[in-house]
């Protein structure tokens, strides 16, 4: 053996100790009551070779160790049976506790004076307390109701509050125990002055954006939600929301914001593949303040051998921002895939308005589109499209969704007499759900379909028409390769479509690696019959740094050659 290894085995051999078998056994004792036994016991964790006298003298006083331990959870009245034997290599120790009956709350008053008194919230809070009457005594729970008196008034502003009086009685012999809980509360503080520091913003828009009002009750849940307001439109890169308790007066508490604006011009660059479109480029330029009013540009422009766009958005903040939003934009389109080629120029101008349940668009656009569909000649296309579109998610984190669902409805329509080439009305849904069997695997079920009235589908420029297939929409054929079809068999798209999707998927490593088998199903028709084509696969799904990240395999149905195709994507569950 090299010297260094015979010193680090000597050392190892020095500092390792072998420790003594010391046994607890409380029949009917919960797992915390163990726990907290053995945590006290001196005796517990002393090696083999500690000096006898410690041992015995340890081992005498375990019942004092045990009281604390037994008392916290209610038992006043145990008996502790114990054993020690010694000799040979090491010591043990073995002790069988008989708990006895345990106190249990025979009353429990807890009574707030002042204008708490009257709070809703706190007669909720007083009601979930716990050690109810008839409830088993635990110490802990004991002072738990004293904190969460004491945080309730801290939140609410009760800065005032005290205790009068705090009494648990134990009667060991009844085994039986009384609370007596007394406070006054003091008066409620309210909002004194907002204070914030310069930034490139009018005052008036970023307490607008703050949502704080002065004079109202205070609450600690307003400094949390106005840290999130100012934080979430993206103005500023640091937000501290501070209340100056100290600097009280009249019982008002000012209110401290330290802005720090974010830069005013923002980059953003991107990469990426997928099926549909190919390999992607993307830039993206934002103008956080073209004035104090809080009025900005967004824009963006992908590049792909499929698909490529220009758009540029002036927004405006309506009176309540966070619910309210103006755009006025343009968007320029190219689009070549198998079936169609496109190119459109549009105008929008939109209202949209949150809700805590939906998200409402409302939209004019003046579509002016050249296309080309199938063996039809170039067309040219301009209609004046008004139109509404209504979206929700609900799910906790959309980016790994164990419960959840998303939906999706548009409407819109156009008629000749208003600067349009035809008339026509369509409407666009579509729903995901997510659903996780506890740690197991989860299905997720979609479904999307739309339909629109029109004389006839050459009526219709090609981005108004219809197709299916494609990575969201029925793997195992190609993108847009699905729909009603010309002379030459090529699709041509269709004024109704509908689609649906049922997937299993489940983890094989931690939860970042997922297997998944699906099958899909729809098509885009221009008939009250629906030709349905169906794909089914199997798949691969990681959760990257950047994302979910999608590889299927997929086969179609109709086929007679052994035809497959490759879908691959990112992006959120929902």
């Amino acid at each position: 053996m090299k010297p260094r290894y015979l010193l680090s085995f000597i050392l190892l051999a020095l500092v390792w100790r072998a420790q003594a078998d010391v046994a607890i056994e409380a029949p009917g004792g919960e797992d915390a009551l163990m726990e907290n036994l053995r945590a006290r016991l001196g005796l517990a964790g002393e090696a083999c070779d500690a000096p006898a006298w410690r041992v015995r003298r340890l081992f005498k006083r375990a019942e004092k160790d045990f009281q604390p331990a037994l008392r916290a959870f209610g038992y006043y009245s145990a008996k502790v049976e114990k054993k020690l034997e010694t000799g040979g290599d090491c010591w043990s120790a073995t002790f069988v506790i008989e708990l006895g009956e345990r106190v249990s709350i025979r009353k429990r008053a807890v009574v707030i004076q002042g204008p708490a008194a009257q709070d809703k919230k706190l007669q909720i809070l007083l009601a979930e307390l716990p050690l109810a009457q008839g409830a088993p005594l635990n110490h802990g729970q004991y002072e738990n109701i004293k904190s969460s008196l004491r945080d309730y008034a801290t939140q609410l502003g009760y800065f005032d509050y005290k205790l009068i009086r705090h009494e648990l009685r134990v009667y060991p012999d009844e085994a039986a125990a009384e609370i007596d809980i007394e406070a006054e509360s003091g008066p409620r503080y309210r909002f004194g002055e907002l204070r914030l520091n310069e930034v490139p913003l009018n005052d008036d828009f970023v307490r607008r954006l703050a949502r704080f009002r002065e004079g109202e009750p205070y609450d600690a849940r307003v400094l949390t939600a106005m840290d999130r307001n100012l934080t979430d439109p993206g103005y500023f890169r640091r937000v501290e929301v501070r209340a100056l308790r100290d600097e009280s007066e009249d019982q008002t508490v000012p209110v401290d914001v330290l802005l720090e604006p974010a830069p005013r011009h923002a980059w953003s660059f991107g990469v990426g593949y997928a099926t549909d479109t190919g390999p992607r480029g993307s830039v993206g330029y934002d103008n956080r303040y073209l004035n104090p009013e809080g009025h900005r540009f967004e824009s963006g422009l992908q590049l792909s051998p499929i698909k490529s766009s220009l758009k540029g958005d002036y927004i405006i903040p309506g009176q309540e921002p966070h619910r309210e939003t103006f755009a006025f934009g343009a968007r320029l389109k190219h689009e070549d895939n198998e079936s169609a080629e496109s190119d459109s120029v549009s105008l929008i101008a939109s209202q949209t308005l949150k809700s805590e349940r939906w998200n409402q668009t409302r939209f004019i656009e003046l579509l002016h589109e050249k296309s080309t569909v199938g063996d039809e000649d170039e067309t040219t296309d301009t209609l004046l499209m008004p139109g509404i579109g209504l979206d929700r998610i609900e799910a906790k984190n959309p980016l790994r969704t164990r419960r959840g669902y998303r939906v999706n409805i548009e409407v819109r329509g156009a008629h000749d007499a208003l600067l349009s080439t035809t008339s026509m009305l369509q409407f666009r849904a579509g729903a995901k759900g997510i659903y996780r069997f506890g740690e197991g695997g989860r299905i997720t079920a979609r479904v999307d379909g739309g339909t629109t009235f029109s004389d006839s589908v050459r009526d219709l420029p090609a981005s108004l028409r219809f197709f299916a297939g494609g990575d969201n929409s029925v793997r195992g054929y190609e993108y847009k390769s699905l729909g009603p079809e010309d002379s030459e068999g090529e699709p041509k798209g269709g004024r109704h479509m509908l689609t649906g999707s049922l997937e299993y998927e489940h983890p094989v490593k931690a939860d970042d690696w997922w297997v998944a088998a699906f099958v899909d199903a729809g098509n885009a028709f221009d008939t009250s019959e629906i030709d349905a084509k169906v794909g089914y696969g199997l798949g691969v799904r990681w959760y990257s740094p950047v994302g979910r990240l999608r590889l299927d395999l997929a086969f179609p149905d109709d086929t007679e050659d052994d035809d497959w195709r490759i879908h691959f994507g990112i992006g959120a569950d929902l």
